[in-house]
């Protein structure tokens, strides 16, 4: 499996082809192969800051038919347009599966990023040890540079929270599930945004 990555996107730089480090099959690639049974969707994705915790605003996509890249590249490219992402500034985009989503990310969304952005991979420092070697050295945030101190499994503990929910959303209208995940994660973001302000003040005492 060949991984086709662009240090800068898009239009204006040569690709780099380089072997992907990790052929494993995770869950997430087996449930994307898997038909629904009786479901309209089967889940979501989600993207959040890895550093403060919010949802990035648009950035749920429904899952119907398992985990696809097509849903997690709407997700990303929604998240660029609605938190304002600069084209001077990284990306530093943290997956569970990364090593397998990168290889054609810029020969599917390419033309679609702003020129001159550059996106940095990485997996998640609790999911990382279940890639092979190549894929820890490679994709783990402890060495990547500008990346700080941050676990990257954030979604996680988010998770757990809209969790206690969900039994709501199995017999919701369509419509009605996707209000109740908007008002739960608009809810999370706004005490994460009033929690922030006391921890610095706290911190600067």
């Amino acid at each position: 499996m060949m991984s086709i990555i662009r240090t800068c996107c898009p239009r204006h730089t040569d690709f780099i082809i380089q072997k992907a480090p990790c052929e494993n099959q995770f869950r997430a690639i087996e449930l994307a192969m898997r038909p629904s049974k009786g479901c309209n969707i089967n889940g979501i994705a989600a993207i959040a800051c890895a550093r403060h915790g919010c949802f990035a605003p648009n950035s749920v996509a429904n899952l119907p038919a398992g985990e696809q890249q097509k849903n997690i590249d709407w997700g990303l490219l929604r998240t660029i347009l609605t938190t304002h992402v600069d084209k001077r500034q990284r990306i530093l985009f943290i997956y569970d599966i990364v090593c397998q989503y990168i290889i054609y990310l810029l020969f599917r969304i390419g033309h679609l990023l702003p020129a001159g952005l550059i996106i940095d991979a990485a997996i998640g420092l609790f999911h990382v040890h279940s890639h092979k070697d190549q894929c820890f050295f490679r994709y783990a945030t402890t060495f990547i540079p500008g990346a700080a101190i941050v676990a990257g499994e954030i979604l996680e503990s988010l998770w757990s929270t809209l969790n206690s929910v969900t039994p709501a959303m199995r017999t919701a209208t369509l419509a009605h599930r996707a209000e109740i995940m908007d008002d739960h994660m608009t809810d999370s973001n706004h005490k994460k945004m009033l929690g922030m302000g006391g921890d610095h003040i706290s911190f600067h005492k």
